[in-house]
Parts: C-alpha cells; sequence; structure tokens
C-alpha cells in the first residue's frame, strides 16, 4: 500500500490491505458457484458499460486485444463472452507438474464462458486469433522476468513490465480495450469496457514499446486508485525486496 499511496497511515493500510484479502476470498467463493448460476440469472446479476467501444473496434475487423487486471474478480470475466454474445479467449500457460489443478481452474473459467486455450507460444497463438478477428483477452499487471520485461514506471517505480501485448497491438493493429469488473454486491458486476488505449506505432521501436507500455500502467494506476482493494495487493508488483 505505502508503493500506491505515499505516506498513508498505518491503520488505513491495514483496513485496506485486510478488505482486499476479504474480497479475495468472496471471489473464490463465487468463482466456485458460477458453474451452478444459471445462465438465465446472468442478465440479473451482470451488466455491461460503455460496449460501444467494443461495437467500434469490431468494425475495424482487425480483433479486440482485452488488456485485463487482477482487479475485482478478474477470474469470473468470462462472463462478458455470455453478455456480448460471441467468443474471449484466454491464453493460459500450463501450471508445471499441476495437470490436475489446472484442470480444475480452467474448468471453473470455462462455465463463466470463457475459452481458455493451453499454450506455449503466446504472442504466435494470439496473432492467429487477432487475425481471425477475435476478442483475445490478457493480463496487463502481472510481474515480468528481469530478461524479458521493460522497465517502465508503476506509482512512480520502474518495474519489469510485459511488453507483450503493446508488441502485438502495434504488429497487428487491434486495439487495446481496457476491461474491468466492478463489484455491485455478491455476484453482481458491472463489465466495464474503456476507451481503447492509443498505440504509437511510428518511430523507434524500443522508445514505442516504452511509451506504450507506460500508458498501460499509467491506466492501471488510476484504476487502483480509485479502490485499490480491489487489486490483488498480495502480487509482489515490485519485487520481493520491497515488502
Amino acid at each position: 500500500m505505502r508503493k500506491i499511496v505515499k505516506g498513508i497511515p498505518e491503520a488505513q493500510a491495514k483496513d485496506v490491505v485486510r478488505s482486499c484479502f476479504e474480497k479475495l476470498g468472496i471471489n473464490f467463493v463465487e468463482l466456485l458457484l458460477i458453474p451452478y448460476l444459471p445462465k438465465e440469472d446472468f442478465p440479473k446479476r451482470f451488466h455491461m458499460e460503455n460496449v460501444h467501444f467494443v461495437e467500434k473496434a469490431t468494425s475495424l475487423n482487425k480483433g479486440i486485444l482485452a488488456l485485463v487486471f487482477h482487479y475485482g474478480n478478474w477470474e469470473i470475466m468470462g462472463i462478458a463472452s455470455f453478455l456480448l454474445k460471441r467468443e474471449v479467449i484466454t491464453l493460459a500457460r500450463p501450471l508445471k507438474g499441476q495437470k490436475f489443478l489446472q484442470g480444475f481452474i480452467n474448468h471453473l473459467r470455462a462455465a463463466t464462458g470463457l475459452t481458455v486455450i493451453p499454450n506455449q507460444d503466446t504472442a504466435r497463438d494470439a496473432m492467429k486469433y487477432l487475425r481471425e478477428g477475435r476478442i483475445v483477452a490478457i493480463l496487463g499487471d502481472q510481474r515480468e522476468k528481469r530478461s524479458k520485461g521493460v522497465y517502465v514506471e508503476l506509482f512512480g517505480e520502474k518495474v519489469p513490465t510485459s511488453k507483450g501485448i503493446v508488441m502485438l497491438a502495434m504488429r497487428t493493429g487491434s486495439p487495446v480495450i481496457p476491461v474491468y469488473l466492478r463489484r455491485g454486491g455478491f455476484l453482481r458486476y458491472t463489465i466495464v469496457f474503456c476507451e481503447p488505449i492509443e498505440m504509437e506505432r511510428k518511430g523507434n521501436v524500443e522508445e514505442l514499446i516504452y511509451k506504450n507500455t507506460r500508458k498501460i500502467n499509467a491506466f492501471l494506476e488510476g484504476l487502483i486508485a480509485t479502490h485499490p482493494d480491489e487489486w490483488f495487493l498480495v502480487h509482489r508488483r515490485w519485487g520481493r525486496d520491497a515488502y
């Protein structure tokens, strides 16, 4: 919390962290219950906001990169597929040595309407689906390996950030639409589609990657600032030495 809100009082920081853990518990219960929730109840519990951004992006025929985050209950993001009445694909790297657990988690994700495709080559697979005009959802707030990421500011400190999303967007021209869930009660959410983040494509490649990745981190900063307890605070985004 001190990385997000400079000078936050100790008591307030503890309250936010406590609330975060409570919501993570709720998220897990919701994920377990989703397979048993009748599909006819979805429109009563889940709603969409700013869907016109998706409609406009679809007209470009370049696919859509749905930029998602560990915010709200991201694990049930697949309900967007049901409400949009179109497939939403997420590319998941298999958990090493956890075949049973991987299958169980993917089963729960699929119950929300998400199409989970195990892969070893994320970039190649994502480009294929985008060229087919499909929606590909990719997490944009995970800590990347130092050898693979680009160091970009997040709340004033440079952290290794994945450059995969911006490279996909730069190569395919696919619009990048931030999407997150706004909590409205137990198993009640509004899926918020945001204005596409404009990806710069002309100039030095390394500079473009930095600028475009910074735009993603800037959006994430604004999102977290509104409700920091909705973000996955236990993720060591700034590295182990920072905690």
